[in-house]
């Protein structure tokens, strides 16, 4: 109901406190329209504009109306439904290609919003991470694709949210253009070395130290490290990290690829005619239970003449008792999330945890 269908008048102050009092008991204004402007209302009663906004804020003072920021007033239950904080933008990939542990971020971005009264925008772009079935190669946007995702984004959204989140796919190289918009913005799941943006990612120096001690106290000779996805900044962190803690001495490090089936047979072949104990280590649980299944099918004996380890630690890996390091993913979507509400910009690292499972 506008003002022209519901009638404000008469004459004087007193009449217009008394017209907006027995608007705001009758309840008959639209609860998300803003009463007339003080120009209206001093020319319908015969006042100044100064006159109608002293009532205006009169009333306000007193709870009757509420004024919004934008200056405008309203009936008192306008504030409950206009005043909510702007909601933290999620940029991550589609949902039906998150991964567990991409859940489990979510989980924790939920968390922390719902603590802090902020909804989620989710915002999932085709262009980010393409794949036509879960058995093809995965295809991330061209960096021209993802800039004009991200320009998209903040022509629509930039007036409309308090801090944007983003998945581990984003490389750098795309977000340095965009510094004055990321000013409360956070990677998750990788480190990065741009300096106006923040990031929760997992420590991979204390998950390397965990494969190498376990390697170590159980007689390991030689590590290979499995490596599922070329490009893939958390796998490539912890490739540095696990290269850093071996430094030359016991065990040795081998990396192999394992990016099709015939890499896995590659793979069988150079386990059996290996007489050192070697443990295998994946970055991606999901290769891992492929490599348990492949080394059961193929007569390997885990954990007697080969281990399994994944650095990931999923839910998918726990629950096949792989054993992993592992790291708590809900809370480093919760610190990313609170650290997009906050709008600090801070490197928060998590450390890994140690999950000894029956597979090394």
């Amino acid at each position: 109901m506008s003002s022209r269908k519901f009638k404000l008048s008469g004459r004087g102050v007193a009449a217009l406190r008394e017209s907006l009092l027995a608007l705001c008991e009758s309840r008959r204004w639209p609860t998300l329209e803003p009463l007339p402007a003080t120009r209206f209302l001093g020319g319908n009663f015969g006042i100044s504009n100064v006159s109608a906004f002293r009532v205006l804020n009169e009333l306000s003072d007193g709870g009757q109306l509420w004024r919004a920021t934008n200056g405008r007033y309203f009936l008192p239950d306008a504030r409950r439904l206009l005043e909510k904080p702007a909601p933290v933008a999620c940029l991550i990939r589609r949902l039906e290609r998150w991964t567990e542990v991409g859940r489990e971020i979510m989980n924790g971005v939920d968390d922390a919003c719902g603590d802090a009264e902020r909804a989620m925008l989710l915002v999932h772009d085709r262009t980010l991470f393409r794949q036509t079935d879960p058995d093809a190669p995965t295809v991330i946007g061209s960096d021209a694709e993802l800039r004009r995702t991200m320009e998209d984004f903040f022509r629509v959204h930039s007036e409309r949210i308090s801090g944007v989140i983003l998945d581990e796919l984003w490389p750098d190289r795309v977000l340095a253009g965009f510094k004055t918009e990321l000013s409360a913005g956070v990677v998750v799941y990788r480190h990065t070395t741009l300096p106006f943006l923040g990031s929760v990612s997992a420590d991979v120096g204390s998950a390397a130290k965990l494969v190498v001690d376990h390697a170590r106290r159980n007689g390991f000779a030689k590590i290979i490290l499995l490596q599922t996805i070329r490009g893939y900044q958390p796998s490539d962190e912890i490739t540095l990290a696990l290269r850093t803690a071996v430094k030359g001495n016991a065990p040795h490090l081998e990396l192999r690829p394992l990016d099709s089936s015939a890499a896995i047979q590659s793979l069988l072949m150079g386990l059996r005619k290996e007489r050192r104990k070697t443990l295998l280590v994946v970055t991606e649980d999901n290769a891992a239970v492929a490599v348990l299944q492949a080394c059961r099918h193929g007569g390997i004996t885990i954990p007697e003449r080969v281990g399994l380890m994944t650095t990931m630690g999923s839910k998918i890996a726990l629950d096949r008792s792989i054993t992993s390091t592992k790291f708590d993913f809900r809370l480093m979507g919760a610190e990313a999330a609170r650290m997009a509400i906050s709008g600090t910009c801070q490197k928060i690292q998590l450390a890994a945890t140690f999950f000894p499972g029956e597979s090394a």
